[in-house]
This record gives C-alpha cells, structure tokens and sequence, in this order.
C-alpha cells in the first residue's frame, strides 16, 4: 500500500526524513535466506528501449481507431515518459505531445526550453515553439488544423491540469475532447513481458532488503532506528526508498500515525516501502513479530495470510475484479475479525506499473474482467484501533490461467 506522499522520502509513523544510512542492530529471530542480501543490481534487466515505445504507440494508435480518436495529448508525467520516453515536469508552462492516430508525434514547447525539449526528444523531433506573451492552446489549435483533425476527437490523458483541458477547449471550439482512458489505460493497464521482467526484479530487490532489515531488529530500537537501517540498505543498492515503519498498535493505522513506539518482545513490526528501478516500481508490505507472538497476534495475521492466498487463487483472465475483493474479504470476515470494512479498511488491490498506483483496482464495485498481463498489489489487512495491525502485500501478475505472484509469498511471521 503506497503512501500518498513523495517517493525520494521515507515516512515513519507519520514523520518524514531524508533517506540516509546509519547504524546497523543485532539480530532478531527473522529468517534471511541464504542468498547475498547486499547483493548489487548487475543482473538487473535492460530498461525500456525504442522498439518497445514504439510497440506501444501502434497499439495506442490501434485503440485509438477502435475507440473513434483521432488523436491522444499526453502533458508531462508517467504516461508521456510510457509513449515516448520523455520525462519532464509539469509547470504552468505547457508542454506536451499530440499523438495522432496517423501521422507523427507532435511536441509544444516553451520558447526557453526549446534546445532542451530538441535535447530530450532527440533531433529531427516535430517540436512547435511557444514564447511567453503566446498561448499554448492556439498553437496546438494550429496543429490540429495542420493534421486536419480540428473537427475530431481528441483524447486527454486523465492527469492534465484543468487549465489545459480549459484552454484547449477555448481555443479548439471545433474539436471534442473526450477521456484518453481507453487507449492509455487499455495500453498500460496489460504489461508486456518485459515490464513484468522489471517488476518482478525490482521487487524481489526489495524483498531481499526487508529480510536483511528485519534481522536487525533489537530490542528498544526506535521506528526511526528501524527505518533508517531499511534506508542504508537500499542506499547500498544505489536505491532510494519510500517506507512506512510501524510498531505494535501503530500499524493500525495503514498510512501511518506521528506517534512514537519504541521496540519490544512480543511486538508485531509492520513495514510497508518501495522503490522504483529503470521506471518501475515495488510495493511490499510485511507484518513480523519481534519475539513471541500471542494468540491473537497469531489468528489475525493467519487470516490475512489466508485471505491473500484465497485473493491469488481467485484472480485470473476474465474474473471480475470486485470479486478478487471479495475473495480477500470473505476470509477476513470468516476469522471472526470484522465485517465489510469494519477491519479491512481497504481494498485488496491496485494496479502498479511505471507508477505505484494505477489503473486498474481490485475493489468492490469494479466489474471490469482481468486479463493476461495485469498487475496488481494483493493486499488484505486487518487494523483494529489500539491493538494491532497487520497487512502483507505482494504484486500479482495475472496470467495465462490463473495468476502469480512476483515475490516469494511470506510463510510465517518470522520467514518473510
């Protein structure tokens, strides 16, 4: 489940500090495998390349044609680096790209940032200039002129900021603008082979860090302490972190609380974190006990366990998405834990990618039948205010039958 807040950042119990690496702390009775837990990223796979941008847009301009589009406008963020592989932040100043159904992409760039827009496209790029006493969306009326769909349908990428979509809409009366969800989240929404070859890689990295960090747990450490062990070893792999770091009742609260809990047996440790690696990103969470655990500690993390293997054996191609929810939750509401929401908070999943949540969600209400290629958290948790909390997260892949998951799942609450 990730935090709703800046990923170069690591959240502990509600407090923000920049990722940064100190002490290391005697053993816990949390089991690491045998591999190299500091092992370096040398057998990471190759990022994304042209032949596969270039992939995605035949599909893109394929579902445009299916969806009656004559064109999608894409402004800065994950989807523009998706399409073309050009980052660039978003500011009041307009930048983006027309990608017409037939023809070549189209870029508008601010006057001042023309050579490094020709830098970061690359040179022979259709790139139109806009100077400061200028608009944007005139220019961009122009180009739909020029590629003669000044008539037609445009789609928008779901993220562009309202004075854009405004703008355009003033100065292209002519054209209609509709959501460019069909074909970017039709295009996104199923990973190819080789983005579920990243995925898989990045987040079997971070398994590999929590079980290195979890074994430093000692007692009378601090979340803070704790976090900032997980922090120097992602730091090793040249990573930087999310995370969220939580101690015995503290983990009731799923994105974290400003109280300070300090380390002791027979506590449960929820950490939930992240990373991203050549624009991909992993989302893990697990719930460990720092001594022995109580009946109660036990039952609750045994049902979401269970509840996460029931959410795993029902995904597959062609079932509903809501009821991959509801899988999830019929076991926690069998445990004798809690009904509905009463307990489990949220739904079990959402679709991660170039961007940690993405379309599409694993929640009631969602009909939507999945298909090969998806990707998604599987994440049931149990939160009772002032007692405990419990969450275990991994990504799963829907497949050719069935679905997997990318990780090695948890077997106990002291083998991650």
């Amino acid at each position: 489940m990730t935090p709703p807040l800046r990923r170069d950042f690591l959240k502990t119990g509600g407090l923000m500090l920049a990722a940064s690496g100190l002490g290391i702390f005697s053993n816990s009775k949390i089991a690491v495998s045998s591999s190299k837990s500091s092992a370096m990223l040398s057998d990471a796979p190759q990022p994304i390349n042209d032949k596969d941008r270039r992939e995605r847009e035949e599909r893109a301009k394929a579902l445009m044609l299916k969806n009656n589009m004559d064109a999608i406008l894409l402004t800065g963020g994950s989807s523009m680096e998706y399409f073309t592989g050009v980052k660039w932040r978003r500011s009041e100043r307009t930048f983006a790209c027309v990608i017409p159904r037939e023809g070549n992409t189209m870029w508008v760039s601010p006057g001042f940032e023309a050579d490094r827009a020709e830098a970061t496209i690359g040179s022979g790029a259709n790139i139109y200039i806009w100077e400061e006493e200028e608009s944007p969306f005139k220019l961009l009326a122009g180009i739909f002129k020029d590629l003669k769909i000044n008539k037609g349908r445009i789609g928008l990428e779901e993220t562009i900021r309202y004075f854009v979509s405004e703008g355009l809409k003033e100065a292209a009366k002519d054209v209609e603008f509709v959501s460019a969800n069909p074909v970017v989240n039709g295009c996104r929404g199923i990973k190819t082979a080789h983005e579920i070859e990243l995925l898989r890689y990045i987040n079997n990295v971070t398994h590999n860090i929590l079980q290195s960090t979890f074994s430093q747990m000692k007692d009378g450490m601090s979340q803070r302490e704790l976090a900032t062990v997980l922090s120097s070893e992602y730091a090793e792999r040249g990573l930087r972190e999310w995370a969220i770091v939580l101690f015995g009742a503290n983990a009731a609260f799923p994105h974290g609380t400003d109280k300070r809990e300090l380390l002791f047996p027979g506590q449960m440790v929820l950490v939930d974190t992240g990373t991203s690696f050549n624009g991909y990103q992993s989302d893990m969470t697990r719930t460990v006990i720092f001594g022995e655990p109580s009946k109660r500690q036990l039952d609750a993390w045994n049902a979401v366990k269970n509840a996460q293997s029931a959410a795993l054996e029902k995904a597959a191609p062609g079932v509903k998405a809501e009821d991959v929810d509801k899988a999830a939750r019929k076991v926690i509401e069998k445990s004798g834990f809690g009904k509905g929401y009463s307990v489990f908070t949220h739904r079990v999943g959402h679709g991660i990618g170039m961007d940690g949540h993405e379309y599409p969600y694993l929640v009631k209400g969602n009909r939507l039948r999945l298909q090969q290629g998806m990707t998604f958290s599987n994440e049931p948790g149990i939160y009772i205010q002032g007692e405990l909390g419990v969450r275990i997260e991994d990504i799963m892949h829907i497949t050719e039958n069935g679905a997997e998951l990318l990780t090695p799942q948890t077997k106990s609450m002291t083998e991650i």
